[in-house]
């Protein structure tokens, strides 16, 4: 599964993978989504989460790949989305949307991780 992370003001604190089921954890609570049913040219969008923040922007299956769009929540700044990498390589901890560091902003930069806002 490739993934790809959206810069948004709510998301899941984190997401766990496994297989073709991508799992949001948001303060102790969790909820799963198995996309294992997605036939090349299927779109998967607005689900509904028991979360109460969107943690699935959308899934597709296109070149036989899934690809899943997640969200991780910043702070203030310009943040740019991530590229699409692999769910293998998600670091839970790390935060893998990127700050547009170009443009001028008043605050301090963060990002929600698993382990709470890390300064960006």
């Amino acid at each position: 599964m490739k993934i790809k992370l959206l810069a948004t003001g709510q998301a899941p604190d984190y997401y766990t993978f496994s297989g073709s089921t991508a799992t949001a954890h948001y303060e102790g609570q969790s909820d799963s989504f198995d996309f294992s049913t997605l036939q090349e040219g299927d779109v998967f969008q607005g689900v509904d989460s028991s979360l109460p923040v969107p943690a699935i922007r959308n899934a597709e299956v296109v070149g036989g790949e899934l690809r899943v769009t997640l969200c991780q929540q910043v702070g203030p700044g310009h943040w740019l989305e991530s590229g699409w990498i692999d769910s293998a390589s998600y670091d839970p901890d790390a935060i893998t949307v990127s700050q547009d560091t170009s443009k001028a902003f008043s605050g301090t930069a963060w990002a929600k991780t698993r382990a709470g806002k890390v300064e960006a």
